[in-house]
């Protein structure tokens, strides 16, 4: 039933084409007889209507486009009458409607010319396979009959399709729009012949695994072939079955040689097929086939002698994926000139030119992602081959193309970048032996003598040294010599400059010589003696585009090789001074040389600073106090310098003024963040006797708050700092971290009354005093210097000074009955009358500052003060006072209340007579007027 079904559809189809095809030919002959007569000037060209049989043989044909050839639409147009005069022009008329069944005129079309096409080819793949398995199942067939049939059928498919397509009337159904009849039995008779060759192989065993090899990539080569006559779909179908094959057919013997000699031909047809038709998308999927393939045999049948057939397949390979890149694109043309970067904003504008994305050609990005792919291929041969002398051959000959390809075409240019640190990734795993460090011979006198590197590095260690040696010359003298004519300059310069150190970084790692070796620090300072040497040259042709880049590379790659001789003489905390003096060397070099790309490199020095000073947990076991001060000061220092300098270096323009940018404020919040450090771990250091201690109580805690305090309270009353971004935030972070620590560790998780520290035996001058008095008195100041933004803070920042100035007035009048450390339990009457006296006369001192001052917050806490005390009087007071101190209590009090009343009187008296009274004061009428934070008179 599902097969009649089928063939009325096929049916059905087909006398739809066959009179559409018809109608499509009535047109084409009638364009063609009216296009001559217009060419002889016979008649003119208009739009005669097609004779009755051509009518009458498109009444049910769709509507079809206009000629896809603007070439002949030109052709095809009628001369302009010279002497004409112009034609008045008409009114355009409205746009009729369009038909209500277009929509569903274009599905119609869509699935009887594209997708019933593709489906009846599948279709008649899947009925060739159900043939053969219904032929196995009954036992009609013999296999060599069935494999044959299947064979005939697929070829005979594929050849129909090429016949199809080479047909007159096929052809100009092409020209109007895409034909996917022919492709599409080509399709089905590729993939018929495909299951019949690997049928006969696995399932009936007629044929030798060599043979089946063959004739499956023969199919697959003729697909390719076929693809540039048929189109896209069965390039990648060949391209698809050429990869498979090898999967499937195994002939039991791992070959190296065989298979990749066979995948780089599979590789060169398909890039031939690429660059002849220009299907960008096939390189990406040959690319994934072809770098698939190594890593499949790396994983599994690999043996001992495949890194040179492996090695020789990726290097041909490379160079097939690079050939769209440097051959597609001629010379001169637009599409040659390197493309711009986009423009910078935020932070990317420190970044240097060549870091930013750009917008790549695709032939370029295929090749970039060849170049990564690949790269990472050769590195894991490498690997796998342990280093030997074929394996780091094929390295060397991989980082010459890259390099070769990337200055014939530079546009590409990074791939040389790519093949760097292909080589890096290559001799990092490197397992070298130990090198022991024999003791130091003595003088004369017991001392050490330092001599240079010892005799004795075991053979493998000396051949690793030559082969970084000789990358780093590579790149080195490579890149030097291909900056000069080149476009991107600052590319091969950075190349030239950084690598070699790199690679030198990379051998003192892996080797770890004694500290006592002298050959390294010196291999360092030899190369940044080379590096400045090359800045001579580059500097007369400044001029040139790149050139300022260039300069900037090799003054960075200079100052990380003083950097890494630093590294290998100096130990822990100098090490970091060594890293961040280079900073300000880097601000001076920018300024006297108009460099200002060396900004980027000086940020990248002053994070790695920022991230081994602020977030290295070893710093933690170093010994002894005075690192503390040199190993954070000098960097801060440093870093104040540089921003100094870069801050006011001009411009291109010759412009002061204008070097205030990112780099900038991170070198100042980096200074910040160091002198933050030193002063904490300085305190922490001196209190707990260890950096790895926990605090040792509420005496450190109050220090470090003091020092935040301190700091920020600098940061605000310095002018020539106090207005820069960083020093604003900076002390305001430092305010809100010393509040924090003061309300919840001051007040309560340390509070001496529950936590039984030792307070002092002085009076006022104690603890005490350090913990509450102190930092009171530091955030009055401060909020006196900088108050806060808003009215809201304004009025409740005082609140936590006055906490801390009443909790160190309690503490003090427990400190006087209970001694040094207050853990009594029970309260006599002197001590509980001691804090009403204290208490009372704490909020009388506030109120007359308040009203000497003009300061109606204290004004108003000291109100709310008196109140306390009054509510503790006669509720608690009364009862548990007795004798003569619940008379000096109430005495007390009201003598006092009677002089507030008096000093409101005298201070806050009407105005004079003839003129109204004053309202009465209220906290809506006199914060505005009277508020001290806004009163600065400094």
């Amino acid at each position: 039933m599902e097969f009649v079904v089928l063939l009325l559809i096929f049916g059905f189809i087909t006398h739809r084409l066959d009179r559409r095809l018809k109608a499509q030919e009535a047109e084409i002959a009638a364009l063609r007889g009216r296009l001559d007569k217009a060419l002889t000037g016979a008649a003119p060209l208009q739009a005669s209507p097609p004779d009755e049989a051509a009518a009458a043989a498109m009444e049910d044909a769709p509507q079809t486009e206009p000629l896809a050839d603007p070439a002949l639409a030109a052709e095809a147009a009628p001369p302009p009458e010279e002497t004409a005069p112009p034609a008045r022009p008409e009114p355009a008329a409205a746009p009729s409607p369009r038909p209500a069944r277009a929509g569903w005129r274009e599905l119609e079309e869509s699935l009887a010319s594209r997708w019933l096409i593709w489906l009846g080819g599948g279709t008649m793949a899947l009925a060739a396979a159900f043939f053969i398995k219904l032929s196995v199942e009954h036992g009609w067939l013999g296999p060599g009959v069935r494999v044959a049939l299947g064979l005939l059928a697929g070829f005979a498919l594929m050849v129909g399709g090429e016949w199809l397509r080479r047909r007159p009337m096929q052809r100009a159904v092409a020209a109007l729009q895409p034909d996917y009849v022919p492709p599409a039995l080509t399709a089905a008779g590729l993939f018929t012949a495909f299951i019949s060759v690997y049928g006969g192989f696995a399932l009936f065993g007629l044929f030798a695994p060599l043979v089946a090899f063959a004739l499956l990539a023969g199919l697959s080569m003729a697909g390719i072939a076929l693809s540039l006559l048929q189109g896209p779909l069965i390039a990648a179908l060949g391209l698809l079955a050429g990869y498979v094959s090898p999967l499937l057919v195994s002939t039991g013997n791992s070959d190296a040689w065989s298979l990749f000699a066979y995948l780089l031909a599979l590789n060169g047809a398909g890039m031939a097929v690429v660059l002849y038709r220009r299907w960008r998308w096939l390189g990406w999927g040959a690319l994934a086939g072809a770098a698939l393939w190594p890593l499949l045999w790396m994983i599994d049948p690999w043996s001992r002698g495949d890194a040179l057939p492996t090695g020789i397949y990726l290097l041909l390979t490379s160079a097939l994926f690079l050939v769209p890149a440097m051959l597609g694109v001629v010379a001169g043309t637009a599409e040659d000139r390197l493309a711009e970067p986009a423009p910078a904003t935020g932070w990317r504008r420190a970044l240097p030119d060549w870091i930013r994305r750009k917008q790549r050609h695709p032939a370029d990005r295929l090749a970039m992602m060849a170049m990564r792919l690949f790269g990472l291929l050769v590195a894991a041969v490498t690997w796998r081959a342990g280093h030997d002398a074929v394996s780091l051959t094929v390295l060397t000959l991989f980082a010459l193309l890259a390099m070769t390809a990337g200055r014939r075409t530079e546009r590409i240019a990074g791939v040389a970048w790519i093949t760097a640190l292909t080589v890096l990734l290559s001799l990092a795993p490197w397992n070298l032996p130990y090198v022991p460090s024999s003791p130091p011979p003595l003088t004369a006198e017991g001392q050490p003598l330092i001599v240079a590197d010892p005799a004795g590095y075991p053979a493998a260690v000396v051949r690793f040294l030559w082969v970084a040696g000789g990358f780093a010359a590579l790149f080195g003298i490579g890149g030097f010599a291909a900056l000069w004519g080149a476009r991107r300059a600052a590319l091969w310069a950075s190349l030239s400059a950084l690598v070699p150190l790199a690679l030198l970084t990379l051998a003192y790692a892996l080797v770890e010589p004694p500290e006592t070796a002298i050959g390294w620090p010196a291999a360092a300072l030899a190369l940044a003696a080379l590096l400045v040497a090359g800045t001579t040259p580059l500097a007369r042709h400044r001029h040139r585009p790149g050139a300022a880049l260039g300069l900037a590379a090799f003054a960075a790659g200079a100052s990380g090789a003083i950097a890494l001789g630093a590294t290998m003489t100096l130990q822990e905390a100098w090490l970091t001074v060594a890293l961040a003096m280079q900073v300000p060397v880097l601000a001076w070099l920018e300024r006297q040389m108009s460099l200002r790309e060396l900004r980027g490199v000086a940020l990248l020095v002053a994070v790695a600073v920022l991230v081994r000073l602020a977030i290295n947990p070893y710093v933690l076991d170093y010994e002894g106090y005075a690192w503390i001060g040199y190993g954070y000061g000098l960097p801060a220092l440093g870093f104040l310098v540089a921003a100094r300098l870069m801050r006011t270096a001009p411009d291109a323009q010759g412009n002061i003024g204008r070097g205030d940018d990112l780099v900038v404020m991170v070198l100042e919040a980096g200074a910040l963040i160091f002198t933050t450090l030193m002063l904490s771990l300085g305190i922490h250091r001196w209190m707990a006797g260890s950096l790895e201690a926990e605090p040792s109580g509420l005496t450190e805690v109050a220090l470090h708050t003091l020092s935040w305090l301190g700091l920020a309270l600098l940061l605000a009353a310095d002018r020539r700092w106090s207005a820069r971004p960083v020093a604003v935030w900076g002390r305001r972070l430092l305010v809100l971290l010393a509040a924090v620590t003061a309300f919840f560790l001051h007040l309560f998780a340390l509070n001496p009354l529950w936590n039984f520290e030792w307070v002092g035996t002085w009076p006022v001058v104690n603890r005490l005093l350090l913990a509450y008095g102190a930092p009171a008195v530091l955030l009055l100041l401060y909020l006196w210097y900088d108050p806060p933004p808003s009215r809201g803070l304004r009025s409740a920042a005082p609140v936590l000074p006055m906490l801390l100035i009443a909790a160190n007035l309690a503490l003090e009048i427990r400190r006087a009955f209970q001694g040094p450390v207050l853990n009594g339990y029970g309260t006599s009457d002197a001590e509980w009358y001691a804090y009403s006296a204290g208490f009372l006369l704490f909020a009388v001192a506030m109120l007359v500052a308040g009203i000497r001052f003009g300061w109606g917050w204290m004004r108003h806490a000291g109100l709310v003060l008196v109140l306390a005390v009054v509510a503790k009087v006669f509720l608690s007071d009364m009862s548990d006072l007795e004798g003569m101190y619940r008379v000096a209590s109430f005495l007390g009090l009201g003598v006092s209340l009677v002089g507030i009343g008096w000093l409101y009187q005298r201070l806050l008296r009407p105005s004079a007579a003839g003129t109204p009274p004053e309202p009465p004061l209220s906290p809506a009428d006199d914060l505005p007027t009277d508020d001290p934070l806004n009163q600065r008179t400094h």
